[in-house]
């Protein structure tokens, strides 16, 4: 791992590009959806400033390779959870709070095969 530190003069670009880049890692769908609604532009740019090195004399965040690894580590994550609780409030997955992992657990819910009123996919219209 190399030790460069680099100087982010586009925050929003940068910030933009890792939401976007953390988003396909977990999904190829990810550009059917609205960033926004996981994770913010403004969101993205506090995770740069709470994993930043420091700032240069134009006031710009630092960063080297592990720290450029760690927010897109954190931004996975985000997304990530944050699609959890999306599929928890639709009633697709079931969750609750596990004291000893002190964690929330997520599990596909489980629909009796005698129910008549399971879910059908929404078919997208083409």
């Amino acid at each position: 791992m190399s030790d460069q530190v680099y100087a982010i003069t586009d925050i929003e670009g940068y910030v933009s590009q890792m939401r976007q880049v953390a988003a396909e890692n977990i999904s190829e769908n990810s550009d059917q959806d609205n960033l926004d609604d996981y994770i913010s532009i403004g969101q993205m740019i506090g995770l740069v400033k709470s994993n930043c090195l420091g700032y240069d004399d134009e006031n710009r965040p630092l960063l080297n390779e592990k720290q450029n690894e760690i927010i897109f580590a954190e931004t996975t994550t985000i997304i990530h959870n944050v699609g959890l609780a999306k599929l928890a409030a639709k009633d697709i997955v079931e969750c609750a709070w596990d004291d000893e992992l002190n964690e929330m657990v997520f599990w596909h819910k489980e629909i009796p095969k005698n129910d008549k009123s399971k879910r059908k996919r929404k078919r997208k219209n083409s």
